[in-house]
């Protein structure tokens, strides 16, 4: 798009190798042409198996809902915990307290993949992305407005947003009989109240009013138009692919772009 001014940059994604060894997915950025400032992500979870997990959404619904109620995860009726015996759910349990083959991340890719097995949607990976799409499509069947917390906490001057209330908000609409259509649209809608109010805390503290959003996350059409409109009605200027899709390879033409500009690559902290 021909810009060299900062920019405030989301990316959303399944899985990136962060500059801190983590796997991101889930980042807000200052971006210019030297390089980028990480100002906000999603909170680390543990992903039990690694790559498997990818393919077996129910791992990452386990690590979640176990990282908010802990063992009391087992009185809940979810269908993901039917899916195994518990013996199954016992080893997860040992590799997530234990870090065995548990890797962090802050993907968004796998937030879906969390939610769309806690609401039984799916469990398990046949094509790329399908529990998201899965997930995606039956919010399209609803209208509801509502939507759920996230908690938010500074880190290192760094906002991290974190799931505790987001996961109970879910189980109370599953306990109360919620439609699940209803509660996938409220999930959509909460992570498009996330974007805005990070979006508005770094454009207060930075001073920038333009925003580029990429990664195949935002393939989704629910979140994107949603996101798009919000950002036009606070004035915002959003930058959009005009030449190429919204999936990894944007990720390879921004690595160019910060190399042919720098002879190395500055991460800039705090």
């Amino acid at each position: 798009n021909k810009i060299s001014k900062p920019v405030i940059g989301v990316a959303f994604d399944g899985t990136g190798y962060g500059s801190d060894g983590n796997i991101w997915g889930g980042e807000f950025m200052v971006v210019d042409r030297i390089g980028f400032r990480r100002v906000a992500h999603f909170k680390y979870l543990k992903i039990p198996g690694g790559e498997i997990a990818v393919r077996e959404p129910q791992r990452m619904a386990f690590s979640i809902t176990y990282g908010c109620l802990g063992d009391r995860i087992f009185k809940e009726e979810l269908d993901f915990l039917k899916i195994k015996p518990k013996s199954y759910y016992d080893v997860l349990i040992k590799m997530l307290k234990q870090n065995i083959n548990s890797p962090l991340t802050s993907s968004v890719g796998r937030l879906f993949d969390a939610v769309s097995s806690i609401l039984g949607i799916c469990h398990k990976i046949k094509f790329e992305a399908e529990a998201a799409i899965k997930l995606e499509k039956l919010a399209s069947r609803s209208s509801e407005k509502g939507w759920y917390e996230f908690d938010i906490f500074q880190k290192d001057k760094t906002w991290i947003f974190g799931y505790n209330k987001l996961v109970k908000g879910i189980l109370c609409d599953i306990k109360k009989g919620i439609p699940k259509q209803d509660i996938a649209r409220k999930f959509h809608n909460s992570l498009v109240e996330i974007i805005i109010k990070a979006i508005d805390k770094i454009s207060h503290k930075y001073h920038l009013k333009d925003v580029v959003l990429s990664g195949g996350v935002f393939q989704n059409k629910i979140l994107f138009d949603s996101v798009k409109q919000r950002l036009k009605q606070s004035g915002y200027n959003l930058i959009l692919n005009k030449d190429i899709p919204l999936n990894d390879l944007s990720i390879c033409l921004g690595q160019i772009y910060i190399a042919q500009h720098s002879e190395r690559i500055e991460v800039k902290r705090g």
